[in-house]
């Protein structure tokens, strides 16, 4: 098999990544082992707890630009729930841009949460991940 040499930053465990899971941000990257969570760069080296923020940042720029597109009808789609009924396109448009700039194998995580946070939408019931 081959890949790039990763080792986890929580248990130490060693295994390879294939790089086909990485895009133009890296990966996220569950370790097999212990289950621990972290962040990966483009080239595969371990990123800084913080990276999970960096993804954060990029949902919020990336929604940002789609309310600043969409104005108020988006606000009254919102209020009137009825986010997905009149803007689903649009919604799903701004997931793809956020995975062209995060990379495809990005966390969807912080995509859902700003979504939640922002509009109130619950993509995954609780418990359902």
């Amino acid at each position: 098999m081959t890949g790039l040499p990763l080792q986890c930053p929580a248990c130490g465990a060693r295994y390879l990544l294939p790089t086909s899971l990485l895009g133009e941000a890296g990966a996220s990257v569950r370790c097999p082992s212990c289950a621990q969570e972290f962040a990966v760069d483009s080239s595969g080296a371990v990123l800084a707890p913080g990276a999970a923020d960096e993804h954060r940042q990029l949902a919020r720029v990336v929604l940002d630009e789609l309310q600043a597109r969409e104005g108020a009808v988006l606000d009254a789609a919102v209020r009137e729930r009825r986010l997905f009924a009149d803007h689903g396109p649009q919604i799903m448009a701004a997931w793809d841009e956020f995975r062209r700039r995060a990379g495809s194998h990005a966390p969807s995580r912080a995509f859902r949460e700003e979504l939640r946070e922002r509009f109130g939408v619950e993509l995954f019931p609780p418990g359902s991940e």
